[in-house]
């Protein structure tokens, strides 16, 4: 069972965008070998009680639930770093696949900007309720953009 360290105290962060991960060595036919990720997520202490927001992947990965994952609450979220600001959220998340009781996700984004030189990298990972991982994958967009604020 991986075990993920989190911040306990969520931050002023934002995360704005899509985009898609390839991982070839994560490709079998017909599994794709890609992810693809959709985020919009806030948290502004001075407004916001806790984080809202909404986490959409969907995972086509060989050693992963060939399936999608819709984020159901927002439970924690960081976000810091300058030049290449980055954010890392935690949360509860339901799939279609109604084998899959009591998910949490774990994700990590690295927004390097627009300019295609760096691509923006994200990493997720999917627990269920006995803590088996269900999902995960690691990778730099090839296509999208996702924009991230701060602390």
């Amino acid at each position: 069972m991986p075990l993920i360290p989190a911040f306990h105290q969520s931050t002023f962060s934002k995360a704005i965008g899509n985009g898609t991960v390839s991982i070839p060595n994560r490709k079998s036919p017909p599994i794709t070998g890609e992810f693809s990720i959709k985020i919009d997520v806030k948290f502004d202490p001075a407004v916001d009680l806790y984080p809202t927001g909404n986490v959409f992947i969907k995972a086509s990965l060989t050693d992963s639930a060939e399936t999608d994952f819709k984020s159901t609450e927002i439970q924690m979220v960081n976000s810091f770093g300058k030049h290449s600001p980055t954010i890392v959220l935690t949360g509860r998340c339901e799939s279609p696949n109604k084998d899959l009781k009591g998910l949490h996700f774990w994700l990590l984004i690295a927004s390097n900007g627009k300019d295609g030189n760096s691509p923006d990298v994200v990493s997720f990972v999917v627990q269920d309720n006995r803590g088996q991982r269900v999902a995960y994958g690691t990778g730099a967009l090839v296509k999208g953009n996702i924009e991230v604020a701060p602390n």
